[in-house]
């Protein structure tokens, strides 16, 4: 199946992630060139009729900073069959609780490799493995 992607108002997408890995962050600057990166199309779902980042955080921020104002999107129809949908929502919820609401809002949220393991993905997995358990 062909889906073809669109441009959104980058304040119209809501993270699903509280923070970035330091290192994405560095190789994604690496392929700006000029003053726009070139990627592919980021895939988001409706979660209760919001559009959410699924993928592609570090590119998406990575734009903001080069002073877009529209991402490229295409939609992740197949989300429910591959991940946990009710993780996601919990990690959306946690970016609410957060303030993390915007692409914008991931601006001081960029951490170290150990860092991250540890605040970000250890958090993931022990959610996961309780909402396994549920």
């Amino acid at each position: 199946m062909f889906v073809v992607s669109e441009r959104v108002p980058i304040e119209a997408l809501r993270p699903s992630q509280l923070y970035l890995h330091a290192g994405k962050l560095a190789a994604v600057l690496e392929r700006v060139e000029g003053e726009t990166l070139e990627y592919d199309p980021l895939p988001v779902f409706a979660f209760d009729g919001e559009r959410s980042l699924t993928d592609g955080h570090t590119r998406a921020f990575v734009a903001h900073l080069t002073g877009a104002d529209e991402l490229r999107v295409v939609p992740d129809p197949d989300l429910p069959e591959n991940h946990d949908v009710a993780l996601y929502r919990e990690c959306i919820a946690w970016c609410e609780a957060a303030g993390v609401e915007s692409v914008a809002d991931l601006s001081g949220r960029v951490l170290g490799p150990d860092e991250y393991e540890r605040r970000w993905i250890e958090r993931c997995h022990r959610a996961a493995e309780r909402l396994d358990g549920a």
